[in-house]
């Protein structure tokens, strides 16, 4: 049986949910449109079926008092939930949150963008909390098996996974033939897929879409991509820089 902590967390005005098991320590992060009630059970019944495929059920809950509306929903799907009281936040969830924040402002600083769209920004955050539950945390359950692998049975493999920095320049590596179609495509790496093969996430500058590709060559960063990623983030109406709020 696992206990599950909830809460959302804003970055540039993009609520993000965010969950955490309280003994597994496994992680879990999705953007999500707003934050009805719909859109929330939506997130947590997706958590849960990850989990079921670990063969781990969510029986508990653990919330602030926003998310009070969600008792019947819960209810349906077998799991209880636990309000805190007023003044009160749920410790674990929060002290987390607080870890992925830190890791995605280290993140933000290394690169040459003070502009950056949505997508990234989303992206950026997955990336830390994929790394997060990639290695065996101090309070859980195991001290030698990461969260990812007891959940998912999953394993990260340096040679596989490691290729890339968040927000490195690359030419990903596209299907081609004899004609002239360009056989590779600017993009910023993101994060692992996850897969046994080591693909990666990447941000095409061109389509502004996340794109799924097994191989990319690393590049120097030439002041054309950081003037098209600063484009795409005003014209997509991005904030500048991160703000954290709840």
């Amino acid at each position: 049986d696992v206990t599950l902590c909830v809460d959302v967390m804003k970055v540039n005005r993009i609520p993000m949910l965010i969950t955490l098991s309280r003994n597994i320590r496994f992680g879990t992060i999705e953007a999500i449109p707003n934050q009805l009630s719909k859109t929330l059970i939506k997130g947590i019944q997706d958590v849960a079926s990850v989990y079921r495929r670990g063969g781990f059920w969510i029986t508990l809950a653990l919330m602030d008092g926003e998310f009070e509306a969600l008792h019947g929903d819960l209810a349906d799907e077998g799991i209880a939930l636990n309000i805190t009281a007023s003044d009160e936040h749920v410790g674990d969830i929060e002290r987390y949150i607080r870890t992925v924040k830190e890791r995605m402002r280290a993140i933000y600083n290394t690169l040459p963008f003070q502009h950056i769209p949505g997508r990234l920004v989303i992206e950026m955050a997955k990336h830390c909390v994929f790394w997060l539950n990639a290695f065996p945390q101090v309070n859980g359950i195991s001290g030698t098996i990461s969260p990812r692998t007891i959940v998912t049975g999953q394993k990260v493999d340096f040679h596989r996974h490691c290729k890339h920095e968040f927000g490195e320049y690359v030419q990903t590596h596209e299907k081609h033939d004899n004609s002239m179609v360009p056989r590779t495509v600017g993009a910023l790496a993101l994060r692992p897929t996850g897969n046994a093969q080591g693909s990666h996430y990447y941000f095409s500058l061109s389509s502004c879409c996340v794109i799924n590709r097994g191989y990319a060559t690393p590049l120097p960063m030439p002041a054309e991509v950081i003037d098209q990623v600063h484009r795409i983030a005003r014209r997509q109406k991005a904030d500048p820089g991160l703000l954290f709020t709840k």
